[in-house]
């Protein structure tokens, strides 16, 4: 059975900006980091997909939006609650530090996102499942694209 008609399930989404503009913000980011999607090997294609989708429709919904400063480019995330969550820009030291996150790819994605936000793992261990989705595409785009 195909998946579509099981969509009729999922509410209607009201989106804040247009596929277009949502679509420029990823390719901000996409540049921003040097991410060549061309590059993706077949065996990635599938969670690659998953993951752009994702954070296209993030950015459409207004849960995600960039700001550049002088410090580079921050991931800001709107939470389901009205707070927000800035990620800072990603660095290889960032990525030297998994290591301490283990082997296991969930704590790895939220270890991550914690380090980048400021506020550690138990932050991201804190959100809701709507807004960790949106925190795992992200990670996701960090580890898998980056």
């Amino acid at each position: 059975m195909e998946l579509e008609q099981w969509s009729s399930l999922t509410a209607k989404q009201e989106f804040k900006i247009s596929e277009e503009s949502a679509l420029a913000e990823l390719k901000r980011l996409c540049d921003y980091y040097d991410v060549d999607i061309d590059e993706t090997t077949q065996e990635q294609s599938q969670a690659v997909n998953q993951i752009l989708s994702r954070l296209r429709k993030s950015f459409r919904a207004g849960k995600l939006e960039l700001k550049e400063d002088d410090n580079g480019l921050s991931v800001v995330q709107h939470l389901k609650n009205n707070d927000t969550l800035a990620y800072r820009e990603l660095k290889g030291a960032d990525k030297a530090k998994l290591s301490a996150a283990g082997d296991d790819p969930v704590k790895r994605m939220h270890y991550l996102m914690g380090l980048l936000c400021g506020y550690g793992l138990d932050a991201i261990g804190k959100l809701s499942a709507a807004d960790l989705r949106v925190v795992e595409a992200l990670s996701g785009f960090f580890l898998v694209l980056c």
